[in-house]
């Protein structure tokens, strides 16, 4: 009987599209972790006064992301120093490696059920509210599910080469269900967002940017999504899929973080204003500005006066007409941060 050795079957692993893939996507993990502890902290550090249940969410994402990084960091320490040479290691799939997939998951859902909850508020009818909300919330339920099953067979598989036969009927649905869920989302936003443009030049200019960020939110995770079905279904045997999973759950903690930490500068697009808008006059209240023809053909003080007190009268009359178009604004403004800008 022919026997081989360490050697031989350490050759016979492709460690550049395995072990590889897995260091290349770990390193870009560790990038983006920094960027979502970053995002954290602004986020504590300028918006303290949030709702207790807002903070309680940023902080139960960012303790997920910190625990799926310790958990990449202890599998690719397990692969690359602890066992490298063992084949018998290398072909097998560890517990931290397939539980970091599920705290992927958690994070995902937790993104998108907290955009759908953004959805349900921004209805303005209760029957709207239902009719949009519920078939997003089941496919967000959906992902989950088929999430779970992926990982559960993963843990039933263990080994590498036997992850293909998972791909139709656990690792395909789970993909497509997360980026119809993120469609559906981005979508609901965009049509809800541009239902509640106003009169207001700055409202809208606030809410034309919320719907280039909902579109960006979705265009970049669902994109990875897609990525990531077509590699496991073209390569399935490399290890390049669970590289871009490694990743996928920063996108959407960051995407998550990006959208609360925008509001400071939402808000202050939302309130500039040009200098010649905001002194402009009606023409009624220009009207006001011209004399009578005896007080101007008269040439007296009294009519200067007079000329000079109407004008004064039409100046308060205009900047009081601005104020309240601020002030109306604003109150559009705020309603769209109340629940928008605060919570998008």
């Amino acid at each position: 009987m022919p026997t081989f050795s360490s050697g031989d079957a350490m050759a016979a692993i492709d460690l550049h599209n395995s072990f590889g893939a897995g260091f290349i996507g770990g390193m870009v993990t560790a990038i983006l972790y920094g960027v979502t502890t970053l995002q954290t902290y602004l986020y504590f550090m300028y918006y303290p006064n949030d709702a207790l249940d807002t903070k309680a969410l940023v902080a139960i994402v960012w303790i997920l992301d910190t625990l799926h990084i310790s958990l990449m960091c202890h599998a690719l320490y397990y692969y690359l120093v602890s066992n490298f040479g063992s084949p018998v290691a290398l072909t097998s799939g560890i517990w931290s490696l397939f539980t970091s997939l599920a705290v992927n998951l958690c994070i995902a859902v937790l993104v998108q059920m907290y955009f759908s909850v953004r959805i349900f508020y921004l209805c303005r009818s209760t029957v709207l509210r239902w009719v949009v909300t519920v078939p997003i919330v089941f496919l967000v339920l959906t992902h989950f599910g088929f999430g779970i099953e992926t990982v559960v067979l993963m843990f039933i598989k263990r080994q590498f080469n036997a992850l293909p036969q998972i791909t139709f009927y656990a690792a395909t649905p789970f993909a497509l269900t997360a980026v119809l869920s993120d469609i559906c989302i981005a979508t609901g936003l965009c049509v809800l967002l541009y239902g509640n443009r106003g009169p207001f030049l700055r409202t809208n200019r606030v809410v034309n940017t919320l719907i280039v960020y909902a579109i960006n939110r979705c265009l970049l995770t669902s994109i990875v999504a897609v990525i990531e079905v077509i590699v496991f279904a073209v390569s399935p045997h490399s290890l390049w899929f669970l590289a871009i999973d490694f990743v996928i759950g920063k996108l959407y903690a960051n995407s998550f973080l990006a959208s609360l930490n925008s509001r400071s500068s939402l808000r202050g697009r939302g309130l500039e204003t040009d200098y010649e808008s905001s002194i402009r006059m009606r023409p009624a209240q220009l009207s006001a500005l011209q004399a009578a023809p005896g007080e101007v053909d008269s040439g007296s003080g009294g009519a200067v006066m007079s000329v000079e007190h109407k004008m004064k009268a039409a100046h308060e009359a205009a900047t009081n007409s601005a104020s309240v178009e601020t002030r109306h604004g604003d109150v559009e403004v705020a309603h769209g941060e109340v629940i928008v800008t605060r919570d998008l």
